[in-house]
């Protein structure tokens, strides 16, 4: 029997709980380095800095370009002369503890030269023109441009864009509703509200008769080359961990991060992540919590999400006997016509199993929308599948796995643009008195894009799955993010994010830890 390999089961892992600190380090802007590079890349210069002072560093891509050529002597220099040196005037360094912040220096817009950018922001709501409702998960960018961000559950959103760019034109896209072009006049009014006319998305009938599920599978499959890069790309990414429990906010965590996105003509290179900087909450615990939930590797494996990247079992060939797939209607996605292909197991398996639809462009057959569940025979093996250890007299059950997956058009190719995954257990021990509702949370927001010619990041940067994303993040910081492009915090969120934790004993017990693991699966 094949063996099918599935993506993104969660493993529930219960351990007991420990503190991690990280040691700070004693590097200052004048502590001395001695470097000697002939004909590298400035990603050289600041390797060799983190490897002889411990310090990190984090920028924006947009700004730094780390495969700049580079050919530098230097003894016995401090590292703000080295920086001062190949960066220039414009830059500023920050130094917060081991953490090297690049940023370029903010100027007035009368006194710019040519060559110096600046950024401005818009902000503001995304509603229903009919309904006046709210719209989240909404697209905003730069029309011919890789960079944007989307709204968050609330319609809000926020967008920071280079000076280069402020006479072009802002886009507003999602899912049902036309698109919106704004003029830049209209981008410089601050805080808007913007209003979205939802359209008809089903197409004349004669369309829907003339698929075959199939076949549009089919050509999805054969046309991967020519919808997708076969180049090397740097992807800026944004990423947040949320965790509740029940209707309380336990942890919020998020980071600004790299993705080294491999090729797609390359199905055995694996992508890379590395962190740039984060926040997260203050430790937000109730006095009724004696459970600490974690997840463990969520960057690395939130990537994998890239079902195209990954060809999971509902997409890939070989495994097409285990499922049955079904044409629903053709919509318009983003002003395209767009076929959308249903799949669910064929029938009952003691394994992973997932249903959902997929949205594959009808002019060039490539999948642009995914979202999917872990099916109903699925969740009954789940229970078996996904709980690795578990304290005893605890009983633990998934309740929905749900996850989403969006790609972006940019000069006839579709780039990975967002993903997202949501998994509620529930966790009862009637002897600790907990019945209770866990709901994790992962969103992946693709803010910009390159390509490079980097192969990979040092093994200590790189992100992995054993990592786990909360234990690495600094403290929180209202103005943390800077320049970058964010999903901006819902109401309740920015609540969490500024709680200060409660005093409240935990009954003078130290909570069992359970971190929810993502990782591919086999029968």
């Amino acid at each position: 029997m094949k063996h099918i390999i599935l993506t993104f089961s969660l493993l529930i892992i219960i351990l007991p709980f420990t503190a991690n600190g990280q040691e700070e380090q004693s590097a200052s802007l004048d502590s001395k380095v001695s470097i000697q590079i002939e004909d590298g890349r400035l990603l050289d210069l600041l390797n060799h800095i983190s490897a002889q002072t411990g310090i990190y560093f984090s920028y924006d891509p947009v700004l730094v370009n780390t495969d700049r050529p580079i050919s530098i002597v230097v003894n016995d220099q401090t590292i703000q002369q080295v920086l001062d040196e190949v960066f220039g005037k414009p830059f500023h360094f920050n130094l917060l503890k081991n953490q090297l912040i690049i940023t370029r220096q903010k100027i007035q817009k009368a006194g710019a030269s040519a060559n110096q950018r600046i950024s401005y922001e818009l902000s503001g709501k995304l509603l229903n023109n009919q309904n006046k409702e709210e719209i989240p998960y909404a697209s905003i960018s730069v029309v011919g441009h890789p960079f944007g961000t989307i709204s968050n559950v609330d319609g809000e959103f926020q967008l920071k864009i280079p000076s280069e760019y402020e006479s072009d034109t802002l886009v507003v896209s999602c899912l049902g509703y036309n698109r919106l072009y704004i003029l830049p006049d209209t981008l410089k009014q601050g805080e808007l509200d913007i209003y979205l006319d939802p359209v008809e998305i089903q197409l004349r009938e004669v369309l829907v008769s003339a698929a075959n599920p199939i076949q549009v599978l089919d050509k999805m499959l054969e046309n991967i080359d020519n919808n997708y890069s076969t180049n090397t790309q740097l992807m800026t990414s944004f990423y947040r961990e949320v965790l509740k429990q029940d209707k309380e906010y336990i942890n919020v965590s998020e980071a600004v991060m790299d993705i080294l996105k491999a090729s797609y003509s390359n199905p055995f290179r694996q992508d890379q992540i590395r962190y740039l900087k984060g926040r997260k909450s203050p430790e937000v615990q109730s006095s009724f919590q004696l459970v600490d939930f974690k997840m463990q590797g969520g960057p690395y494996y939130i990537t994998k999400l890239d079902v195209i990247k990954t060809m999971d079992s509902f997409i890939d060939k070989e495994f097409r006997e285990y499922y049955t797939y079904s044409f629903k209607r053709v919509i318009d996605y983003v002003n395209r016509p767009t076929y959308i292909i249903h799949f669910e197991p064929d029938g009952k398996f003691d394994y992973l199993t997932y249903e959902g639809e997929l949205y594959i462009d009808k002019e060039t057959y490539a999948l642009v929308y995914a979202e999917f569940s872990l099916s109903r025979s699925g969740k009954k093996s789940a229970r078996r599948s996904l709980i690795k250890k578990k304290p005893r007299g605890f009983n633990v059950r998934p309740i929905d796995l749900d996850y989403t997956v969006t790609y972006k058009r940019h000069h006839d190719r579709w780039y990975l643009n967002s993903a997202q995954t949501s998994v509620k257990f529930h966790v009862k021990s009637r002897q600790d008195n907990i019945n209770s509702v866990f709901h994790s949370i992962s969103d992946l927001l693709i803010t910009n894009f390159r390509e490079t010619n980097l192969r990979r990041f040092k093994r200590d940067e790189n992100f992995d799955s054993s990592d786990i994303f909360s234990e690495i993040i600094t403290s929180y910081d209202e103005d943390f993010w800077g320049d970058y492009n964010v999903i901006k915090p819902s109401e309740d969120l920015r609540n969490a994010l500024k709680k200060q934790p409660k005093q409240e004993s935990l009954l003078n017990s130290t909570p069992p830890m359970i971190p929810l693991t993502s990782q591919k699966s086999q029968p």
